[in-house]
């Protein structure tokens, strides 16, 4: 069962991906990279990475995408137009990438077998990362001055926005 949903996750992304690196309309293409991160999401989730996999969605799947969907929403008609040369340009660079990557699991698969093969029994980690968060000796200083750093970077954000209605009107 955990190879399907591998497999299947996997796809997901691929897919997704081509996609979105292919479709000439670009608000479709901001759908299809919904679809690869949830993928990517897919795969934290069968490799036992539960915290990256809901990271993932709640960041990129949910944040990310609304993001780059208002970015295309409020530009121009003539800036969402893709040209032909980009399709040139982007088939022979997937096409090594695709030829790179299955090259190389090739090469991984004979070595992975013999370290094992499967992953063993996976735990959660979500909770272990939230007591590693809230423990004073390990990361809870360095947590606490990121969340004021990211504080200041929004009020200061806002104000550079705001600097810029003023001097318009």
């Amino acid at each position: 069962m955990l190879d399907f949903m591998f497999i299947f996750f996997a796809s997901l992304a691929l897919l997704g991906g081509l996609l979105m690196a292919f479709h000439p309309n670009i608000v479709h293409s901001a759908f299809a990279l919904v679809a690869a991160l949830f993928g990517v999401a897919g795969l934290y989730w069968t490799l036992g990475a539960d915290f990256l996999g809901a990271t993932q969605v709640l960041l990129y799947v949910g944040g990310i995408t609304v993001l780059l969907l208002f970015a295309v929403m409020l530009s121009t008609r003539d800036a969402a137009r893709i040209s032909i040369a980009r399709y040139a340009l982007m088939a022979p660079i997937v096409g090594l990438l695709g030829a790179f990557l299955v090259t190389t699991g090739k090469a991984l698969v004979p070595i992975v077998r013999a370290a094992g093969g499967a992953l063993g029994p996976t735990e959660p980690t979500t909770e272990k990362i939230g007591n590693l968060f809230m423990d004073p000796t390990a990361f809870m200083l360095p947590f606490e001055i990121l969340a004021v750093l990211l504080l200041v970077v929004l009020v200061g954000a806002i104000t550079l926005a705001r600097r810029g209605e003023e001097d318009a009107a």
